[in-house]
């Protein structure tokens, strides 16, 4: 996939002007050029023992061009005299002018001829003689001279005796435009044999070549097998005319070929695209440089199914974001063009991308959204008025939108984020900065998840470093050009209220991770003034990973926050802010995990509320079929007040989900999803 500006199309030419309005053009400007290529130079001394003759032949011209018909002269020079049945023959070819000629001047122009023989005598059946490619210089309205050429072919196995070789057809193939345009011409009279070549001695039984039997999409991976290959050769595959005639390696874009020590032919080819392999009835041809064979081959592009259909990841998105559009029921190898509109209809130029549908008529391609006028997405199939497909689209509001959760984390300690609007196709990055978002630093932030979604919203966690100081930081995160913050307090003892506002007589639940192994804390509402609320005093045990949960109900209006403190000499304090609003009091969460994603090693904040008190509560990761994991249970007691709070280490990759079960009978067993990242 490439990105142009709308006004030109993939191979370089305007591109308000359709596929045939090209290939017109193309024809047009060079005419003859294209036409005309099969032929060749004039003044050459016949090589000694080489063969001439002038019969007539019949080239038909690209595009629908028309038709020349005349005398050519051919000389051909076959090397050795004798050859072992199945052995390689070499061909000096010189051609004299073709009947064609060329309509303007060109330079440069990539060309590579081909002739063919048919044998008579002690073998039957078509060969292929290809020069290599050379840059010609057309000169108008003078016959095309090309220099003479050499090339290989292979004479059957089961050849035997004296071999005549008379000129069937001459092919030539160039390149203008991007485009490749063949021009042959057939012997239709007045030929004759060049020379003959004698087929004696034993070279071994002849290899064997099997290809699909069923046809074969252009642009798809041909498998082909077969034995008594040269051992260790390098096969080259090429595609030949049913015929065996006008045999191309061209048509043939890649290859895994291979041939083992045993002489066993392994690997597949990769067929040409659509607009270079025809449908159509062909031979297959595979030579190692000493052995060839060949298997018959069907080549059927890809039909649609139905009517065209197009899709995008998103129906809105900010500027900057990356749109995915989707397209299936196309024909195959075509190029499909998307771009935006704005809302009268004006093609959006600069917005334009191009990709080619893949073998099963689909398409995938990614849309920045680099314009705010794009009011809809077009996409159509070559230039292709009656292809023309139009979806809605909405350019959203570009302020994305950040939240840490708890907002506290242990240094060290890891905290999922979330969020909005941000821009699709593009990797989030994360820094802790100072409150007021200066003096980022990313080498504060050790590890990180995040993604941005096909919808735009953000997820994953980042890993504070271990380092970091206690302090109130802001959270930054950066993507493409948006970019946000949030608060976040880093402390080894932190509280976490949930929830953190509500009416009067709020149960809320007060998580502790930090505090002292097995100490016993106080819970106590504060006023704005620092003195204690008139709510009764609650107290937990810490366990022994240093967390604690505990139900601590607001009743006093006048509460503005919670404290926790260890009963201990030189206790820890934490203090975190509640709001008493008006309303009714919220239903809490029972069972939650802080955070609900990240990388084997994460510790995760497990709390649960609602259980039975006094009970215990064990704590296991499970996989995908509800096994548990390889990592150890953890157990807790539950609180009188029914709530829970412990560290749960996931360590095995395997684990999909979390699981809290009361160990009672008919005890309450709830789960929670966690994704190693």
């Amino acid at each position: 996939m490439f990105v142009r500006p709308r006004s030109r199309r993939p191979d370089g030419s305007r591109r308000p002007e359709r596929p045939g309005a090209v290939l017109r053009r193309a024809v047009a400007l060079t005419a003859g050029a294209v036409l005309a290529w099969t032929g060749g130079t004039v003044a050459f001394a016949p090589v000694a023992h080489a063969g001439t003759v002038t019969p007539t032949v019949h080239c038909t011209l690209p595009a629908g061009q028309g038709e020349a018909t005349g005398p050519q002269q051919m000389s051909v020079d076959l090397s050795p005299a004798v050859v072992d049945p199945g052995g390689k023959v070499h061909a000096k070819v010189t051609l004299g002018p073709s009947p064609a000629t060329s309509g303007l001047s060109l330079s440069d122009v990539p060309t590579t001829p081909s002739i063919d023989f048919a044998m008579s005598g002690g073998a039957t059946g078509t060969v292929t003689v290809t020069g290599p490619q050379i840059n010609l210089d057309i000169p108008s309205g003078k016959p095309i001279e090309i220099p003479p050429y050499e090339g290989d072919f292979i004479i059957p196995a089961s050849a035997k005796g004296p071999i005549s070789f008379t000129p069937v057809r001459n092919l030539t193939r160039t390149k203008v435009l991007g485009s490749t345009y063949e021009t042959p011409c057939d012997v239709t009279g007045g030929g004759g044999s060049i020379g003959t070549v004698t087929a004696e001695g034993t070279a071994g039984l002849p290899a064997t070549l099997a290809a699909p039997t069923t046809a074969v999409r252009p642009s798809t991976a041909v498998a082909l097998t077969g034995s008594l290959w040269t051992a260790g050769a390098t096969p080259v595959p090429s595609l030949c005319a049913a015929d065996g005639g006008g045999c191309d390696t061209g048509k043939f874009v890649s290859s895994t070929l291979a041939i083992s020590g045993s002489g066993e032919l392994t690997g597949s080819a990769v067929l040409a695209p659509a607009g270079t392999v025809p449908d159509g009835s062909y031979l297959v041809k595979v030579g190692d440089g000493t052995k060839e064979a060949t298997a018959p081959l069907t080549v059927k592009a890809y039909v649609p199914g139905g009517p065209r259909a197009i899709a995008l990841s998103r129906a809105g998105a900010p500027v900057g974001s990356v749109v995915q559009v989707t397209g299936s029921n196309y024909f195959q190898d075509r190029w499909i063009n998307t771009v935006g509109l704005d809302a009268s209809g004006a093609t959006l130029d600069d917005t334009a991308v191009y990709v080619k549908s893949t073998p099963d008529g689909t398409f995938s391609v990614d849309f920045t959204v680099s314009d705010p006028a794009i009011a809809s997405i077009q996409v159509d199939e070559g230039n292709d008025p009656a292809t023309v497909l139009t979806t809605p689209f909405t350019v959203t509001d570009a302020s994305a939108t950040l939240s840490a959760g708890a907002a506290k984390v242990k240094p060290g300690g890891t905290i999922t984020l979330s969020g909005g609007d941000w821009p699709t196709g593009t990797t989030p990055t994360a820094a802790l900065c100072a409150a007021d978002g200066s003096a980022c630093d990313s080498a504060r932030i050790s590890g990180s998840t995040l993604r941005i979604n096909a919808d735009g919203t953000l997820a994953g966690t980042v890993t504070v470093a271990g380092s970091t100081p206690r302090a109130v930081y802001a959270l930054q995160v950066t993507a493409g050009g948006a970019q946000a913050l949030t608060p976040l307090t880093v402390a080894p003892t932190f509280v976490v209220l949930t929830p953190s506002a509500g009416p009067k007589g709020t149960a809320v639940t007060v998580l502790g991770q930090g505090f002292a192994k097995v100490a016993t804390v106080s819970v106590v509402g504060l006023r704005a003034d620092g003195s204690q609320t008139s709510d009764p005093v609650r107290t937990k045990v810490v366990g022994l990973d240093g967390a604690f949960s505990q139900t601590f109900t607001v009743n006093a209006t006048d509460t503005v926050a919670i404290r926790v403190r260890e009963v201990l000499v030189n206790p820890r304090t934490e203090t975190a802010a509640f709001t008493v609003q008006d309303g009714t009091v919220p239903a809490g969460p029972s069972f939650a995990l802080s955070p609900s994603e990240g990388p084997v090693g994460t510790v995760v904040q497990v709390t649960g509320r609602g259980f039975a008190p006094v009970a215990t509560v064990s704590v296991t990761g499970r996989t995908a079929d509800g096994k548990q994991t390889s990592d150890s249970y953890v157990t807790r007691v539950i609180g009188l007040d029914g709530t829970f709070a412990l560290n749960f280490a996931v360590r095995d990759p395997a684990t999909r989900a979390i699981r809290a079960c009361e160990v009672l009978v008919n005890g309450k067993i709830v789960q929670q999803s966690f994704t190693v990242s």
